[in-house]
């Protein structure tokens, strides 16, 4: 190391320390006896296997740190500058924050796996970290706080292990949860986690159980669409924890439900809320705030009943309070009263329980402060940019849950997002040839399409397999052998929630034969995994106009995004998924299983993988002479098409009096499949197969 780095990077403090141990030659005879020499010290002190850094003043200003931190950021010469303009990638994660309060009380800090994210070199690329850190106070002979010391030791591989055996376990997790955490899952099942899909509006949700006692509350959240258009946004706060509260929040979220789906004015709908509440001693004092927006015109009007104001974070940073529209809490016979404002394109609005504000020996007034600052932050993309949610709404739910409760949480903490967009929600408008290869121009597009608006797994799912579905019809039946036709696909989201597609061709309508014993299953597949599929088709006629032949289906689906609730600190971002499926892909075992030979079939089995997975079965049973197993665990769709297949192959083997055994994961899409069509299948012990 030279002059230079050591000088700079070790600090002035033991340097001042040679100079006075010159000038004090008895004075520091005294002190070696008990501390060592000022250059033992400063070698001890550059050489400990911890890194630590020291700062001085109210700016933070940097007076020493050891090789193991120079090391770890990757810096030098930053000895004598405020850590503002050290790290400035710093600010927004709450750790200058925590710099000027110990240096204000003089109280130590304590962090446990923080997640921060910093440059280590000169450029301008983040590195995501986990790290344990203790701050704690420098004082002067008097006594008086003059800076702070941090001792940090970097966990990232402790946190990614964990997670990574989370994953592993995640099935055993969930069982044991549903056994040992009742409450938590009474929760669960009394709150609605679908939150609607909007083509002017994007929604999230977070959950976050009190890390006390593990138990859950009286915390509850709403969003849904009512007859007129308006999006309702609800949060509101039972007193207390358990059985009771949860019950008590239950009821009230049903009955307000049900008052703002048949009363048309808010200020009616929360003065019988109020009487209703003031009938039951479980539900009086709770708190609920209940805002309605036109996602057209950002027109809002809100009332809130003792609950906390919500804010609006605009897209350059700026944050308002909607602090009128104040009332009294339920049951208490308060008036109530409302207020109107407008929500501009781009803008969010953060409704919250006040768990989420509330800090010991602070005001909420403070906490409030705090979450306008770090909703700006969020909302900007300024704070923890790396992998962040593209959606400003993911964002602002999830890192002010995550940033906000880092220092704990004794009560349950709710968090309800709605940004109205800037720009509509487009339409997909495929205009396509009906080929076999437009099958996979339609999946990948639709795929993509759907990704942007993030619909839950389950609704990906439902949609991906209609469609795939009435293409399928199209390409197959719309039009004679070698003269394909036009097909169009145009999918929107709904001004209702939820998504419709319709799928047109010009060809002529076959009706399915009732002879059928291994295909026309594609619309009873339709029909079963979204909540509408019709089929419209004029009459059929030679002399038709071009206009008026053909086949249109229709699809309908009530899609949802899904929120996130979470005990502890198991919070998990909700923006799970890949956009493409893998290939599908085959292996045969090499050996005989109890049952015969074993295929094992990957990916998505569809039309156009069908055949290759029919050759293989037919090729590993010996053309049906021998039993087969077919392990379909890493299916990830299961096509018509690939229900075909497995009818065929089955029908064979039976003919030659051997047994087909088809294997699948409990839940799975592939035993979803295989139950509507009436399947037998053996549950699979093996965790079903997920979009990589």
């Amino acid at each position: 190391m030279d002059a230079r780095t050591d000088h700079a990077g070790v600090g002035q403090d033991l340097e001042v320390a040679v100079t006075h141990d010159q000038a004090r030659e008895p004075q520091s005879r005294r002190a070696d006896a008990s501390i060592g020499t000022p250059g033992t010290v400063r070698d001890v002190f550059d050489q400990l296997n911890v890194m630590v850094v020291a700062w001085e003043g109210p700016q933070h200003v940097a007076v020493a740190a050891n090789e193991q931190y120079r090391r770890y950021v990757g810096r030098d010469a930053f000895i004598g500058q405020p850590w503002s303009e050290v790290m400035p990638e710093l600010e927004g994660q709450q750790f200058l924050e925590i710099l000027d309060r110990v240096y204000a009380s003089g109280e130590t800090h304590v962090g446990t796996e923080w997640r921060f994210q910093i440059r280590r070199d000169d450029t301008d690329q983040l590195h995501e970290i986990y790290v344990d850190f203790t701050v704690t106070p420098r004082r002067d002979a008097d006594g008086a706080t003059m800076g702070a010391v941090c001792s940090v030791v970097d966990v990232t591989d402790r946190v990614h292990e964990r997670h990574e055996a989370a994953l592993r376990t995640a099935h055993v997790q969930e069982k044991y949860e549903a056994v040992h955490d009742v409450v938590v899952e009474l929760q669960r099942a009394l709150l609605s986690m679908s939150l609607p899909v909007l083509p002017t509006a994007t929604v999230a949700a977070r959950y976050l159980v009190a890390a006390k006692d593990q138990a859950a509350g009286g915390d509850w959240f709403d969003a849904f669409v009512l007859d007129g258009g308006r999006l309702a946004l609800v949060v509101g706060d039972v007193v207390g924890h358990g059985v009771v509260a949860s019950a008590a929040m239950g009821q009230l979220r049903a009955v307000l439900e049900e008052l703002l789906r048949t009363e048309s004015e808010l200020e009616v709908v929360l003065g019988r809320l109020d009487a209703y509440a003031a009938h039951n001693p479980a539900m009086r004092a709770a708190t609920v705030v209940v805002v309605l927006l036109d996602p057209e015109t950002g027109e809002i009007v809100y009332g809130r009943c003792g609950h906390p104001a919500p804010l609006v974070v605009s897209e350059d940073g700026a944050t308002r309070l909607l602090d009128a529209g104040i009332g009294g809490p339920l049951g208490t016979g308060a008036p109530q009263s409302l207020a109107h404002t407008r929500l501009r394109p781009g803008e969010v609005v953060l409704l919250y329980s006040d768990g989420l504000v509330e800090r010991s020996g602070h005001s909420l007034d403070d906490g409030v402060r705090e979450l306008s600052r770090v909703a700006s932050d969020a909302l900007t993309n300024r704070s923890l940019p790396v992998g962040a949610s593209s959606s400003p709404a993911n964002r602002v739910a999830e890192l002010t849950m995550e940033l906000m409760t880092r220092r704990g949480h004794e009560d349950d903490v709710t968090v309800l997002v709605a940004q109205r967009l800037a720009e509509q929600i487009e339409d997909l408008d495929l205009q396509l040839t009906a080929t076999q290869e437009s099958l996979h121009q339609v999946n990948a597009a639709f795929g993509g399409w759907l990704a942007a608006i993030g619909p839950s797994p389950g609704d990906r799912f439902a949609l991906e397999l209609a469609v795939t579905e009435a293409v399928t019809n199209v390409i197959e039946h719309a039009y004679p052998t070698g003269r394909p036709g036009m097909l169009n696909l145009v999918a929107s989201v709904l001004p209702t929630g939820g998504i419709s597609v319709r799928i047109r061709d010009e060809g002529r309508w076959q009706v399915p034969s009732s002879q059928a014993t291994t295909g026309g299953r594609g619309l009873l597949l339709m029909s079963q995994v979204v909540d509408e599929a019709e089929v419209l088709h004029p009459p059929q006629s030679v002399q038709a106009p071009e206009g008026d032949r053909g086949t249109t289906v229709v699809l309908r689906h009530r899609a949802h995004r899904s929120a996130v609730m979470a005990s502890g600190r198991s919070l998990v971002n909700d923006e799970g998924g890949a956009d493409e499926f893998p290939d599908v892909g085959f292996e045969v075992s090499a050996d005989d299983g109890e049952d015969g030979p074993v295929v094992r079939l990957t990916g998505i089995i569809d039309l156009d993988t069908a055949e290759r997975a029919r050759a293989a079965l037919l090729g590993a049973s010996r053309g049906g002479v021998r039993s087969l197993t077919v392990d379909l665990t890493g299916v990830t769709q299961l096509a018509s098409a690939g229900v075909r297949t497995l009818f065929e192959v089955r029908e064979q083997v039976l003919a030659n009096r051997h047994e087909l055994v088809i294997v699948a994961a409990p839940g799975s899409p592939a035993a979803m499949v295989l139950e509507l069509v009436s399947l037998p299948y053996r549950q699979s012990t093996t965790p079903a197969a997920t979009p990589a």
